[in-house]
């Protein structure tokens, strides 16, 4: 859960965020990245407010894919093997063939 201020203020030197302490002055802001400090104006308060992102960054789905009409059945699948293999045959006897008349 992000928690953001009501009174940002950015760092003028290299623009980061600058964050706020209290001292034995008061409050400033300080640079975390630099360390530039800023005097915050009297009677400037800083407060947290609400989060800034609750929801969740990944969303799911619950059916990913139905897959109807793309399954078949195991004897199609033997089916289609024994067909490739007898192409597979035809093609190498051919070859055979074709390599012993040269």
């Amino acid at each position: 859960m992000l928690k953001r201020w009501a009174n940002t203020k950015f760092c003028p030197k290299c623009g980061t965020v600058m964050v706020p302490q209290r001292t034995s002055d008061g409050h400033i802001y300080k640079c975390p990245k630099c360390g530039h400090e800023e005097v915050s104006k009297t009677g400037e308060k800083y407060r947290l407010t609400g989060s800034a992102g609750a929801e969740p960054k990944v969303k799911t789905t619950s059916v990913v894919s139905e897959g109807g009409g793309l399954a078949r059945s195991r004897e199609e699948i033997e089916q289609e093997k024994e067909e490739f293999y007898e192409i597979l045959l035809e093609l190498l006897s051919e070859e055979e063939g074709g390599e012993e008349s040269s």
